[in-house]
């Protein structure tokens, strides 16, 4: 059992990181057999151990509108795992509601120098917080914001848009409450509400209330610049595609502070899109499939290829639509196996290559819906577009 390092108390890996600092010398004291050991470890001398995982604090919020709790049944297990801890918000960048961080937390939080961390805001309105997390901790969230933010730690803030309970005019004050916490609150994103066909008490935005967003959350966006020299609120890349805007160019997503929360990631596509100045012919017959939020970016690469005199009609690019969790999910990232192979029976074709996107696959190369593809074609795509086009052959 590892106890401490340096007399400090080791609690679980974050504490083990923070404190095995190999510039440093380091005395571990650990526990075997019922007995204690203490072992000097000079520096740069490395320590070869293997931790347990860690225990991650489970959501004891009951959102109407939380994407887990849509989810069918038979999945793989860890997947309905509703995460709500602060270690993993610094790791990963999963948002965290703060619902059942305390005093200790937040002092362990800046100890460890635990920045920046996400936060799942919604509302500053206490009430309304209350009901929409059906937890009555949830109306102190702008006393932990500050408590947090007292104690050196960046913010990135996320408000899900759900009609008729947080959008309007509860949006707007929401969006200036989080921009009063500026420097301490870097980022606010703004991200419509996501529905599977499982999830029936909750109704997503139409189009003309998308819009009616787009305009204001646009104004705000250029007063913060004024103001903070930031942009500092960002709209998800949903907003711009489902009612055929323009996506904003760079430099309206600053450093990019939400890019794994989908946004600014069409603008980067983009960007790498028309960077392209390339001359190769690109020969044979490939498939693209993408899921249908990102077909029209998917189709300004075919477009640019052709006006380099890369390809003629030989890349054909298809949407899948998602009956797994129903049509209303259109993000690639959430493309099942057996969405992706029916759409391949009914087309009536060979190629060289059938592409999938990038992130329709975990780290493990395992699908959402734990289903395989036997087809030899068929690879998932690069990230980089460099890369991905290196795989035409």
């Amino acid at each position: 059992m590892l106890i401490a390092i340096n007399n400090q108390n080791i609690d679980d890996i974050l504490e083990y990181r923070f404190y095995n600092d190999h510039s440093k010398t380091r005395r571990i004291l650990f526990e075997y057999n019922g007995k204690k050991t203490e072992l000097v470890f000079e520096p740069d001398r490395n320590i070869t151990i293997q931790l347990d995982d860690p225990v991650y604090k489970e959501c004891d919020n009951n959102c109407d509108f939380c994407f887990i709790r849509g989810l069918p049944q038979g999945m793989r297990k860890e997947l309905y795992f509703r995460d709500d801890d602060y270690r993993l918000s610094f790791m990963f960048g999963n948002f965290l509601s703060l619902t059942n961080v305390d005093a200790d937390d937040v002092k362990r939080i800046s100890r460890l120098n635990l920045s920046p961390l996400y936060i799942s805001v919604h509302s500053t309105d206490p009430v309304l917080r209350k009901k929409l997390f059906k937890n009555d901790r949830a109306g102190l969230i702008l006393e932990q914001l500050c408590s947090l933010i007292d104690n050196n730690i960046k913010l990135h803030c996320q408000i899900v848009v759900i009609p008729g309970l947080n959008d309007g005019a509860n949006l707007i004050k929401t969006i200036n409450d989080l921009s009063r916490l500026h420097p301490g609150v870097s980022s606010i994103g703004i991200v419509p509400v996501g529905r599977t066909k499982y999830i029936k008490d909750i109704t997503g935005l139409s189009n003309h209330q998308a819009k009616e967003i787009i305009t204001g959350i646009m104004d705000l966006h250029k007063t913060f610049r004024k103001k903070y020299h930031r942009g500092m609120v960002y709209l998800a890349d949903e907003f711009f595609i489902d009612t055929q805007t323009d996506i904003p160019e760079e430099d309206y997503y600053d450093d990019f502070p939400q890019y794994e929360n989908g946004i600014g990631m069409a603008r980067s596509f983009l960007s790498d899109i028309e960077r392209l100045n390339t001359k190769r012919k690109i020969q044979g017959r490939y498939l693209f499939l993408t899921g249908v939020m990102a077909l029209p970016v998917i189709k300004k690469l075919k477009v640019k290829l052709q006006k380099l005199g890369c390809v003629k009609d030989n890349i054909i690019i298809e949407p899948v639509t998602n009956n797994f969790f129903g049509a209303s999910v259109t993000a690639s990232g959430l493309l099942g196996a057996q969405d992706i192979t029916t759409t391949l029976r009914k087309i009536d074709a060979s190629y060289d290559k059938i592409f999938l996107p990038p992130n329709c696959t975990n780290d493990s190369n395992q699908f959402i819906d734990g289903i395989l593809i036997h087809d030899r074609r068929v690879m998932i795509a690069p990230m980089n577009l460099e890369d991905f086009l290196q795989c035409l052959q």
